[in-house]
């Protein structure tokens, strides 16, 4: 059912794919001094091809001033894998880590992404 749920986000994301990086799915924002911010977004994403993982993604990072104008985008497409069950877990490259539950929104940005897919109400 989370994968269904994780293909409506990325699907309807993907449809309007003019947007901007202010519209895609953000799981994380950080924010800095002088009133700017980087914020992480999923831009793809479907079932883990490895059993271990429910999902493997891309993720994008942009850049914004205190208007939320966009002032940089990173090019890259940074994958990475999660799990959802125990242990709650990311894998980014070939480094796991095992996500601490306890962790507040907005602390860590791989807790940020795991809460995301993996807490998101299922009807």
């Amino acid at each position: 059912m989370r994968r269904v749920l994780l293909c409506l986000i990325l699907c309807a994301q993907s449809a309007s794919t003019a947007a901007a990086a202010s519209e895609l799915a953000i799981f994380h924002t950080a924010s800095f001094g002088g009133s700017r911010s980087v914020s992480l977004s999923l831009a793809e994403g479907g079932p883990a091809r490895d059993r271990a993982f429910d999902f493997d993604v891309v993720i994008t990072l942009s850049e914004f001033d205190g208007d939320g104008t966009v002032l940089y985008r990173d090019g890259g497409r940074h994958q990475a894998s999660v799990r959802c069950i125990a242990p709650a877990m990311v894998r980014i490259n070939s480094a796991d880590y095992v996500i601490d539950l306890s962790t507040r929104p907005g602390t860590d940005w791989k807790h940020d992404l795991w809460a995301a897919l993996c807490t998101a109400p299922v009807s």
